[in-house]
């Protein structure tokens, strides 16, 4: 056997092997389950799900709970414990892409995907709107929105209302009395803050409303 015939003999060999190499890479990566697919029959046992934050509910002990939706319509709670969220070291927004690792577990007769470490979680942060971006035709979705803070008043029995204004646009961003009663990050006229939520007209006018107290992240301080 000549030189080149090793030669094309070894490369060959290389080649093939690079290829079984990368075909077990890919048979050992996990699948992404649907979450309309997952039900009791899936308790106890692990998935990797990703799918569009569509609420957050943040616990006094510093837990977060994520509702995730993805195309096939499902939805399903991922809890992130304050011991996990400390080591993540990043905030989770609506409408944020989270893909979670976890074991299925039902709590309170509502299916969960509990992740253990920070492994299990990869965030992808979804750019906020302007201010000016915002219209009539976004009422009745989720949004999320920057902006500098220009007036904060209490309005009836202990609400907050922020006014974020970008040259003559306006939108008022509505905080409930009991989320001003779980205690908000403290925003006031002059920051730079985003919020996330709901849009909805109120006395004809657009206005945010926000669900929990972790919808409300300042950026930067006056």
């Amino acid at each position: 056997m000549d030189d080149k015939t090793l030669m094309r003999l070894s490369l060959v060999c290389s080649l093939a092997g690079l290829a079984a190499v990368y075909a077990a890479a890919l048979s050992m990566r996990p699948r992404v389950t649907p979450i309309a697919a997952i039900d009791n029959s899936f308790v106890g046992t692990e998935v990797v799900i990703s799918g569009e934050v569509v609420d957050t509910r943040e616990h006094q002990d510093g837990h977060i709970f994520l509702k995730l939706s993805d195309q096939s319509g499902g939805t399903v709670s991922v809890p992130i414990f304050s011991r996990l969220r400390a080591e993540i070291g990043e905030s989770v927004e609506i409408l944020d892409i989270v893909e979670a690792r976890g074991e299925v577990v039902v709590y309170r007769g509502e299916l969960e995907v509990v992740p253990e470490d920070s492994n299990d979680l990869k965030v992808i942060h979804t750019a906020p709107a302007s201010v000016s971006s915002i219209g009539e035709e976004n009422v009745g979705q989720q949004v999320k929105v920057q902006g500098s803070v220009a007036e904060r008043r209490i309005v009836g029995n202990g609400n907050i209302v922020f006014s974020l204004r970008e040259g003559e646009t306006k939108l008022e961003v509505f905080v409930p009395k009991w989320i001003v009663e779980e205690g908000l990050p403290e925003v006031h006229v002059g920051d730079l803050a985003r919020f996330d939520g709901w849009l909805q007209l109120y006395d004809n006018e657009l206005e945010l409303k926000i669900t929990s107290a972790s919808n409300i992240h300042l950026i930067e301080a006056a």
